[in-house]
């Protein structure tokens, strides 16, 4: 089971909330309900906080998944695929500033803000959080189902791209990310390559690893199809991230997580409002109540992902196997990699490559 927390806030907080931010007509006596449109990544939000949202402000939600950023990225692309909210990976912020496809944001309806570690609120991707906002973030790493793989038989992503020992042992029963980016970046880190080189080189040595890599896998997958996999068996190991394998480890304690020897990356997921939005106070407001600290400790809950709040703001509605499990938060000495905004070179180079593996 989920660790899930069912406390609301109602009452003098709620009312004092919708005072300050001025949205009247989202009470329980609007003579019709609005609809906000979110599109995120799968298995990612407590279902209990979408329905406090829409109880609390008398709206309706569609909530949409996908599996891999470029979905993402897609969407905006094309005006925002009728959504209000795009939770979007920390590489395609950037670009997504760059090409026009968000709104700025109106920082005086979110006075939540003021709960955001800074450490986020300073990062490479949109330094000073002018048109995103952190969601979640977390660690990509290995997990693996004990019952078929040993603990001393995988230590890091030398195992993943192991073609004459490892992989052969378990041929077709293990995975690597859907999200294209992270495969490349495993690839890089395994191979000694610099994450920030794009050259043809540097190109053709990852794809060449990647193809050989590929007969011996069951697939790229999302966390929809990986988590039930390691759960159930049908998948030994996987290419995952790390709040997937702690819900997965939930199901089944046979699940763990690895973090790669070679290097543990860190990533930050952002909500962002595209430019197409047609309920633009309304996203506003899901942002501002996702950066609740009892809404983001109910999140963190559920779904395994830290939120980017002060640790201090959420540690004592957090569970200690939430605090101290590594897979969760990292322990001091792991391997922690920090990635930098993709160039729009290095997009089409990543293009190029995700078309010469995957559809050969």
């Amino acid at each position: 089971m989920r660790i899930t927390r069912r406390k609301f806030l109602v009452g003098l907080a709620a009312a004092a909330a919708l005072g300050a931010l001025g949205y009247y007509f989202y009470t329980a006596t609007s003579p019709r309900k609005r609809v906000l449109r979110v599109y995120n990544y799968s298995a990612y939000i407590n279902p209990e906080v979408i329905e406090e949202f829409k109880e609390r402000y008398s709206v309706e939600v569609v909530y949409d998944e996908y599996e891999s950023a470029e979905e993402a990225f897609a969407k905006l692309k094309l005006g925002g695929g009728g959504y209000d909210v795009i939770v979007l990976t920390d590489q395609y912020v950037t670009q997504a500033i760059k090409q026009g496809l968000l709104r700025p944001l109106d920082k005086s309806l979110i006075p939540n803000l003021a709960n955001v570690d800074s450490f986020f609120i300073e990062n490479y991707f949109d330094p000073g959080l002018n048109y995103s906002v952190p969601y979640s973030w977390g660690t990509t790493g290995i997990g693996y189902n004990a019952k078929y793989v040993e603990e001393s038989e995988i230590e890091g992503y030398e195992q993943l791209f192991d073609t004459e020992g490892f992989l052969p042992r378990h041929k077709g029963k293990v995975s690597m990310l859907e999200e294209f980016l992270e495969v490349v970046n495993a690839a890089k880190l395994y191979l000694g390559i610099p994450l920030d080189d794009w050259s043809e080189e540097a190109a053709n040595k990852v794809v060449e690893l990647l193809r050989r890599q590929k007969e011996f896998l069951a697939g790229y997958y999302g966390a929809s199809v990986y988590i039930p996999g390691l759960v159930q068996g049908t998948l030994h190991a996987a290419h995952a991230w790390s709040g997937d394998v702690m819900q997965a480890q939930s199901e089944e304690e046979n699940v763990k997580y690895v973090l790669p020897k070679e290097g543990v990356f860190v990533w930050i997921d952002f909500m962002v409002i595209p430019r197409g939005s047609r309920e633009v106070e309304l996203a506003h407001l899901w942002i501002n109540f996702l950066l609740e600290r009892e809404v983001a400790a109910k999140n963190t809950g559920y779904t395994y992902y830290p939120s980017p709040l002060r640790k201090d703001l959420v540690k004592d509605l957090l569970s200690s196997e939430i605090l101290e499990n590594p897979a969760v938060y990292p322990p001091p000495g792991a391997k922690l990699v920090m990635t930098k905004p993709l160039t729009e070179e290095a997009l089409q180079v990543l293009e190029r490559m995700h078309t010469a593996v995957k559809k050969v």
